[in-house]
């Protein structure tokens, strides 16, 4: 029996260091072929180590887009994004978790029900609404479908259920309204599922490149998504600048998880988890 277990632990070790390779492996390319040639990177793409490492990729991508004010772009809708979705996010959490009124369970359903629209759906509707009220080749459309989406409604109720509902009742006794209820209890009490809520929309936003393609029209307001595609020649195709270029904007998120730690990632994922 203890053999058996040595094995099956053994078995899992291997599966997950597989994993781990497999995901790290396009990672380090990705870096490695930032300092690399031109040639060198036609020649060896999957070498690791550059021969005669490099900085010039770099020097061509801050010449070839205004990289930086992309970069500020992306961060500015990023950030509004995440905050505005772990406030409005957590209000509607909150309401589905500390009042009861009828049709309760059936418009919580419905709005889980909403995750099952496939995006690509909603695109006409939403660039004729947007369009026709003026609002094209603004950051609107960009950041206000990050702002409540159904699976943040869940994850953020799933950890708010888990406050004594006796905390609520006594801040009302106290004369606290439900706003400050909210801000001051079940806000608070929530942060690690509000929190992670903020890094997956953050991350989210950051990534996205479908709405900033569709909505942007003036490169000076492209995000860092839109703009590395823009390093793209169909005559002349260089691997390293775009590297370069995604290596760089891959930094907040690392940051950003550096800083949450995996500790209070997992926590804040898992939180609810049990009380549903």
């Amino acid at each position: 029996m203890k053999r058996r277990k040595q094995i099956y632990a053994f078995i899992f070790f291997v599966i997950v260091m597989l994993s781990l390779l497999l995901t790290i492996y396009p990672f380090a390319i990705m870096v490695s072929g930032s300092f690399k040639t031109q040639t060198e990177m036609n020649r060896y793409p999957l070498r690791l180590i550059p021969q005669e490492p490099t900085i010039e990729n770099y020097l061509v991508l801050f010449d070839k887009i205004p990289f930086w004010r992309q970069f500020g772009n992306s961060a500015f809708v990023a950030l509004t994004s995440a905050v505005g979705s772990m406030l409005l996010t957590g209000l509607v959490a909150y309401g589905f978790t500390r009042f009861e009124f009828r049709g309760k369970s059936g418009l919580f359903g419905f709005v889980l029900a909403t995750m099952m629209i496939p995006g690509q759906v909603l695109m006409v509707p939403l660039f004729i609404v947007y369009r026709n009220v003026g609002l094209f080749g603004t950051y609107v459309p960009l950041i206000v479908p990050f702002l409540c989406g159904a699976s943040g409604i869940f994850l953020v109720r799933q950890v708010m259920m888990q406050v004594p509902i006796d905390l609520y009742e006594s801040a009302t006794i106290d004369g606290c309204g439900e706003m400050r209820i909210y801000l001051t209890i079940a806000l608070p009490l929530s942060s690690a599922g509000v929190g992670i809520q903020g890094v997956l929309t953050f991350m989210a936003a950051w990534n996205d490149f479908m709405t900033p393609l569709i909505y942007l029209n003036s490169e000076a307001r492209y995000t860092l998504s839109l703009g590395l595609m823009r390093l793209q020649d169909f005559y002349n195709i260089d691997y390293g600048t775009p590297l370069a270029g995604a290596f760089l904007s891959c930094l907040p998120i690392l940051a950003i998880l550096t800083l949450v730690g995996q500790k209070y990632f997992v926590q804040g994922l898992t939180a609810g988890a049990v009380k549903g």
